[in-house]
């Protein structure tokens, strides 16, 4: 067995980033893809009329992202890094953290993004730190990247951060920065955390706090929830423990032109500010507490989810679905060039098109029909050393079997943040 060093282990994701080697992969401009999260948030048909938001600015405050992946589009700013507290003008330093280009991708990415024309404003607070192996950040980068993304135009913030801010949620310096948010009319998204404990909102109740559901609509085991709790988005919920695949797990982008799947709060918060990105695109003079508003009061009721499970079609109103699209006559999307080459920080390269001569050609993911064009197709992979499973909460009911096809695509598991390689599995 090779056992390499953990890369950016950012732990607001319960189960880490399963590295895909997308179909012939992706390209610019490639619509929605089919997946079971945004079906679950019904964001499908909210885009339907054309709501995808344009001219929106979303900040992510996170690890620095991949602005140069194609399914950006180019909509991802320069954007600023925070890291000692003062914030100077990007693009930021690159390191192994990965974990801001799942969740920005989750927001406005061509392909898996809840507002798939949205523009990323990425503030770094977390860096990569060699000593721990780890995706780290302190308060102060937080509260000053809060206070620069309000300065410099964005009108969502997301924060899927969690412990890899040790005292995030006893300073006086955040709830402080998020109120300054809220008075200059900034809806501020938090992710609830992955302790399967109750939570306090610790934000100042100015923010939004949001757990994560599984592919059942329910409670993901590991979420946060309670009272601090204001809705419930899909974050994933793996029905075998610390396995990702696509079928149980949020699916989006992993840099370098690539794709991957994480489950955790960290991946339910960007589909809560990509429906605040779709509100203020439906309707630019939309105020701060009119968002959050349609957020909240539309939502589906679940059990100590706050106001419950978002519903996007309902928060902006959408009354049809749009037509259903016959999945295999769907135009495959192009191939990405150039090709990722392999290396030891992402064992996974993009697959060549399949072929007659190809030594494994793509497992197609069945998902159930969706309105969404273009289902994801996941091809397998060759076996890598599996992790030790850490110890993880009781599931309410018994969970749907994996097939063994799934089951063949979950080869690199990394916990919390997106790398293929660690070994060491993680859960706080």
């Amino acid at each position: 067995m090779v056992t390499r060093p953990p890369l950016a282990g950012l732990t607001a994701a319960l189960v880490g980033i399963l590295l895909l080697p997308a179909p012939p992969a992706l390209a610019a401009g490639t619509p929605p893809q089919r997946t079971w999260h945004a079906d679950q948030a019904r964001v499908p048909d909210a885009r339907a009329a054309g709501r995808d938001g344009r001219n929106v600015v979303v900040a992510v405050l996170d690890s620095w992202v991949d602005r140069a992946h194609k399914d950006f589009e180019g909509r991802v700013l320069a954007g600023a890094d925070c890291v000692g507290g003062t914030c100077t003008d990007g693009p930021a330093p690159t390191d192994q953290c990965d974990h801001g280009t799942h969740v920005a991708g989750t927001i406005a990415s061509s392909s898996f993004g809840v507002a798939p024309r949205a523009t990323v404003l990425p503030v770094r607070v977390l860096a990569y730190d060699t000593s721990s192996g780890e995706c780290v950040g302190k308060p102060d980068d937080v509260a000053a990247g809060i206070r620069w993304a309000v300065r410099n135009g964005a009108r969502v913030l997301n924060l899927s951060l969690g412990p890899d801010v040790p005292g995030l949620s006893s300073s006086s310096a955040i709830p402080a920065a998020v109120d300054e948010a809220a008075e200059a009319g900034v809806v501020v998204v938090f992710s609830a955390g992955n302790a399967s404990l109750p939570v306090t909102d610790s934000y100042g109740g100015s923010a939004m706090i949001v757990a994560a559901t599984g592919r059942d609509g329910q409670l993901a085991s590991y979420s946060q929830r309670g009272a601090g709790v204001d809705v419930a988005a899909p974050g994933g919920d793996p029905d075998t423990p610390d396995v990702c695949s696509q079928a149980d797990c949020v699916t989006s982008l992993y840099p370098g032109n690539r794709y991957s799947v994480a489950a955790g709060t960290s991946m339910a918060a960007p589909h809560v500010s990509g429906i605040a990105a779709l509100l203020i695109g439906q309707n630019p003079t939309r105020s701060r507490t009119n968002v959050m508003d349609r957020i909240l009061s539309t939502a589906r009721p679940l059990a100590s989810a706050g106001r419950g499970l978002v519903d996007a079609r309902a928060a902006l109103g959408a009354t049809s679905s749009p037509p259903p699209t016959n999945a295999q006559s769907s135009q495959p999307p192009a191939p990405v060039s150039p090709r990722p080459a392999r290396t030891e920080a992402s064992p996974a390269s993009t697959p060549r098109p399949t072929t007659a001569s190809s030594p494994r050609p793509p497992v197609a993911v069945s998902l159930p029909p969706l309105p969404s064009p273009s289902p994801v197709d996941s091809p397998s992979a060759g076996p890598l050393p599996q992790a030790a499973p850490p110890s993880r909460a009781p599931s309410p009911g018994e969970p749907e079997r994996v097939p063994a096809w799934l089951s063949a695509l979950a080869t690199a598991l990394v916990v919390g943040s997106g790398s293929a390689t660690v070994l060491t599995a993680r859960r706080r």
